[in-house]
């Protein structure tokens, strides 16, 4: 049975609306199909015994043949088209019917409100108007005719037969259409508001929940921000306490400076040496990040190497107090790596970076203590990579490094990486990034070729 139902009556229509009408369609074709096969068998075998049988055989046959088309038409998915050619199989028997028998035969009455009662189910309320127009025309036409013998009625078949029972079948048949369609346009429509209740309780439940995900949202919002506020606070202090510590920085070296040049007059020892290189950089730094701070940047461009070289020679006593040792694979072609920016800046990447690489080995047993510096460049960028084998950096924490106030060092503030990173993005055009690939720990620095 839901084969049959799947192949035959099945609404295809996509849109819900068209597809109850359709469903009301499709069982009035079905039903029309079989009345006219019905009657047109009946009339088949009673062929031999009335002459005049042949022409209600062959209008019933045709008729038969039309409304196989129009289930063609249906389940081709052109309903309109079925459903206006339906209407008007009917309409041309109740035209027939009451030219026939006059214009109040019962069955040719109840099939002209049949008509009626399909255009709207089937074609839309907008169609009622034009299809009572249409009936009133027909019957006055009719009538008209009739009353003017120009056509005369056959009233002997049921008008002086009160009790014909054909009328009464017919009678009866046409309210079973009517009651048929109105109980399956019913059907479908109390079944579409069910849906449509239940459609409205699931977006009620939804917009609920809408709203307690929004509020959620909002708190973590209104965290988040808060977070950021105090993230700002800090870095506000940080400022503060720079500035503070460059003026004591700048004072302090004047007077160290003024020591170690009456120290030179006695000795002219090595470590002498490296701790005047060593204040000479700091000063420098010193004067860079003043000149910063009053908006004097001094943007020139520079050899990333000769920079790097000079960072190993003021790291390196560092170095060796942690037992580890500084290796440096310069390029054979120096010239590769010409860099535009600030080279304090530079320095202060760099020197951050080495200083994390030496600190990597602090409680580390690794046989291999060593920070490899390597460098690399193509037409446009150049790539400088600080490498240790030191206690590397555990998977939970590689998603936080570069964060502000975020450190893996008990002592560390949390902002050197973060700074690195600063420095590689707004005044380099690169980025500095961990080398997930490597089984040891690779900082990559990428910056823009000058």
């Amino acid at each position: 049975m839901s084969r049959l139902y799947k192949r035959f009556i099945e609404p295809r229509q996509s849109s819900e609306d068209l597809r109850n009408r359709e469903l009301v369609l499709n069982v009035l074709i079905t039903g029309t199909i079989f009345a006219f096969s019905a009657a047109f068998c009946i009339l088949l075998m009673s062929l031999t015994k009335h002459s005049y049988v042949l022409t209600r055989t062959a209008v019933v046959g045709a008729g038969l043949l039309l409304a196989l088309v129009i289930y063609r038409l249906s389940r081709t998915g052109r309903y309109k088209y079925a459903a206006v050619t339906l209407t008007s199989l009917y309409g041309a028997i109740a035209t027939g019917i009451i030219y026939s028998w006059g214009v109040t035969m019962p069955t040719g009455v109840l099939l002209l409100g049949l008509i009626i009662v399909m255009s709207g189910m089937l074609l839309g309320a907008r169609t009622i108007p034009y299809a009572l127009g249409v009936v009133i025309i027909v019957s006055a036409t009719v009538r008209t005719l009739q009353v003017s013998n120009v056509v005369k009625p056959d009233w002997s078949a049921w008008a002086q037969q009160p009790l014909n029972i054909g009328t009464f079948i017919g009678c009866c048949i046409i309210f079973g259409i009517l009651a048929t369609v109105a109980w399956l346009y019913t059907s479908q429509i109390e079944r579409s508001l069910k849906r449509a209740r239940r459609a409205e309780a699931a977006l009620i439940r939804q917009k609920e929940l809408l709203e307690v995900t929004v509020e959620q949202r909002t708190r973590e919002l209104q965290d988040a921000q808060l977070e950021k506020v105090q993230q700002m606070y800090h870095f506000a202090e940080l400022g503060q306490l720079s500035t503070a510590l460059l003026h004591d920085l700048a004072n302090h070296l004047t007077t160290i400076s003024l020591d170690i040049e009456g120290l030179e007059e006695q000795s002219r020892s090595s470590v002498l040496k490296r701790v005047k290189r060593s204040i000479r950089y700091i000063d420098d730094m010193v004067s860079r990040v003043r000149d910063q701070l009053h908006g004097r940047p001094l943007i020139k461009q520079f050899n990333a190497a000769t920079e790097i070289e000079e960072v190993i020679n003021i790291m390196n006593h560092r170095a060796q107090t942690a037992s580890v040792r500084l290796v440096w694979d310069a390029p054979v072609d120096r010239k590769t790596l010409r860099v535009r920016g600030e080279p304090i800046r530079f320095r202060q990447l760099i020197t951050n970076l080495v200083a994390n690489a030496i600190d990597a080995y602090d409680g580390a047993t690794a046989k291999q203590r060593e920070v490899r510096i390597t460098t690399g460049s193509t037409e446009h960028r150049v790539t400088i990579t600080i490498n240790d084998w030191g206690k590397g950096i555990p998977t939970a924490d590689r998603e936080k490094l570069f964060e502000p106030f975020y450190s893996t060092k008990k002592t560390g503030m949390g902002m050197g990486l973060f700074i690195a990173r600063q420095i590689c993005k707004e005044h380099f055009d690169g980025d500095l990034e961990l080398d997930k690939k490597q089984d040891h720990t690779a900082f990559v620095v990428t910056l823009a070729r000058g």
